[in-house]
């Protein structure tokens, strides 16, 4: 069993690289390279559709209600029971899959669970979430999505929209956003009073860079798997489908994703304001959105996202 110590070390070593670089075990995977040839009739497709959902639900949906619960109650035996029930499953899986670095770091985890008190626990779990949110962000931006051109609606027309509602007001903590190798950048300001603790949270992680993805199913939006884990209180949250291109947005749910919506988004939910784009700065977003969304449904070459303090 590897201290808890040499754990830290090894996720801190794994997120820094998988924050750089597509890990080259997902690369073997989307190659169709991997020495056990998962698949079905000679088709691997189907291990990548299966272990890219499988992968995104257990960062998302496994591993941050995980942390979500532990921090919110002082029962270290609930928290060591809920990850040796729902982990080892999809760990093996995602193994078979090809990720045998998240099968391993997951294990050496369950492993050390026992041993750990609820302030080791937290840091772990907290590492080990930061991991699979970027490691989930490569699985995303190398989907096939263009698999999509074969399925569009017949008539081709995009939803009709409410009108755009817009009562934010702006602030003077001021940040900027740059899009690499496109050369654009962007200020916007913070509503550090509607989610004041995850602002925060934000701008204590600033500078930070990471890998631009798009919507597939909302929109005109923007997403970004950034190094930030948190699992702040988020009470100001808006309809997104009203919100205006400018509109930032932080996920903690759906992989800490911090959002950049540049045009009309079309779902139906409500989720966490973190700011806009300074209107003079909003007409920049159009062409940040069409080379985005370039990069991530038809050619994969990587965009780069940074975030930092004016």
């Amino acid at each position: 069993m590897p201290s808890f110590e040499t754990f830290l070390d090894e996720m801190t070593a794994a997120t820094d690289r998988v924050g750089r670089e597509e890990p080259a075990e997902h690369r073997l995977l989307r190659t169709g390279q991997l020495e056990a040839r998962p698949g079905g009739k000679g088709s691997y497709f189907t291990t990548l559709d299966i272990a890219h959902g499988m992968l995104r639900d257990f960062t998302m949906y496994i591993v941050y209600p995980t942390l979500v619960l532990h921090r919110g109650s002082n029962d270290i035996a609930q928290s060591r029971a809920m990850v040796g029930e729902m982990f080892p499953t999809v760990l093996n899986y995602l193994g078979y899959s090809g990720f045998s670095e998240l099968k391993k770091l997951g294990h050496d985890f369950l492993t050390l669970a026992p041993t750990l008190d609820h302030s080791q626990f937290d840091e772990g779990l907290s590492a080990y979430l930061r991991y699979t949110n970027l490691l989930y962000g490569w699985a995303y931006h190398w989907f096939p999505w263009d698999v999509g051109d074969a399925m569009r609606y017949a008539d081709g027309k995009e939803a009709s929209l409410p009108a755009i509602v817009d009562n934010l007001v702006p602030t003077d903590t001021i940040i900027r956003l740059r899009w690499e190798p496109i050369g654009i950048e962007v200020r916007a300001y913070l509503a550090t009073s509607g989610n004041a603790e995850l602002c925060d949270e934000l701008i204590a992680t600033m500078p930070f860079t990471c890998l631009q993805t798009h919507a597939m199913v909302a929109g005109d939006s923007l997403m970004a798997y950034s190094p930030l884990v948190s699992t702040a209180p988020t009470p100001f949250k808006e309809e997104i489908r009203l919100a205006p291109p400018g509109r930032l947005r932080f996920n903690p749910r759906t992989g800490q994703k911090f959002i950049v919506q540049y045009g009309r988004t079309t779902e139906d939910i409500f989720a966490p304001v973190i700011g806009s784009v300074l209107a003079e700065d909003v007409p920049k977003l159009a062409a940040v959105g069409a080379e985005v969304w370039e990069s991530t449904y038809r050619t994969k070459k990587p965009i780069w996202l940074t975030v930092e303090l004016d």
